[in-house]
């Protein structure tokens, strides 16, 4: 049921409540607020007017990271604008648990982080034809030889084709410690209007849980609701909008059930032939 967290209370504790309610709507805003930076910094617009939206191939906690090799049997973690989601084992063995977008562990199990999340640059693949993909250059890696840093790029060439695409069906290539990862994807091709689908989505979602946290936040504090559903904004509407859902749902389910029941009493009538 749509709605803040239900709680009960008595007039003593109206003062409470809105202490309550205020803290509800900061904690919601920063949270929204975050998740909001964190979607912009997978999208990028050139000068040119050129965006690309890469928020589908960031990997969130949980889900495995993103992988590539190189000829010499190195392997390489790494995410798209966020850090790795884990570290590889070989770095926490070596006590080289440092959070990074992209590691290398190579064939002898060392480990070594190439580049830092906050040193993260877009570029085209080609100024002259930006339908040919996006580049994303991580810097600042662990040094190298000479002292010098290592950095990667991950080169997402524009194959609408391609869908996600395998950035494991293409070697990774290294020279003087600056590594390139090759990954033809759909997502390397620059979106229409500026915004993608998911875009309209993420920020349809943030601007909701705004008008949620912030609705709850007045009807306790200046309407005297209390703190739970009813405190909801337009709480009627949307009991009513929950109410219909639940119904056509329902309906839903009963009419699934009828094509079933309608398909096997025609399997049961042609055994009997």
């Amino acid at each position: 049921r749509l709605g803040c967290v239900a709680s009960r209370s008595s007039p003593s504790s109206t003062s409470m409540q809105r202490v309550s309610a205020m803290m509800l709507a900061a904690t919601v805003a920063a949270i929204l607020a975050g998740a909001a930076a964190d979607l912009t910094t997978c999208q990028h617009t050139f000068s040119n007017g050129k965006s690309f939206d890469l928020t589908p191939l960031r990997r969130s906690a949980g889900l495995r990271d993103w992988y590539a090799d190189d000829r010499n049997g190195n392997m390489y973690y790494f995410n798209v604008c966020s850090d790795a989601s884990q570290v590889p084992e070989a770095c926490v063995s070596l006590q080289k648990a440092v959070q990074a977008p992209v590691y290398q562990v190579t064939n002898q199990s060392d480990c070594f982080w190439l580049g830092q999340l906050k040193s993260m640059e877009w570029e085209l693949i080609d100024d002259a034809e930006p339908a040919a993909g996006i580049e994303l250059y991580y810097f600042d890696g662990e040094q190298c030889r000479d002292g010098i840093a290592r950095d990667v790029r991950i080169q997402l060439f524009c194959d609408p084709d391609a869908g996600v695409g395998k950035p494991l069906d293409y070697y990774v290539l290294e020279e003087d410690c600056h590594y390139s990862i090759t990954w033809p994807s759909k997502y390397g091709c620059p979106i229409e209007g500026g915004w993608s689908l998911m875009s309209y989505i993420y920020w349809a979602l943030i601007l909701f849980g705004l008008y949620v946290g912030a609705g709850c936040a007045f009807n306790v504090t200046q309407r005297g609701a209390t703190l739970g559903p009813d405190a909801m904004p337009n709480s009627e509407f949307w009991q009513d909008v929950s109410g219909r859902a639940a119904n056509a749902l329902d309906g839903a389910r009963g009419s699934m059930a009828g094509a079933m029941n309608s398909q096997k009493t025609s399997y049961e009538s042609v055994d009997n032939l």
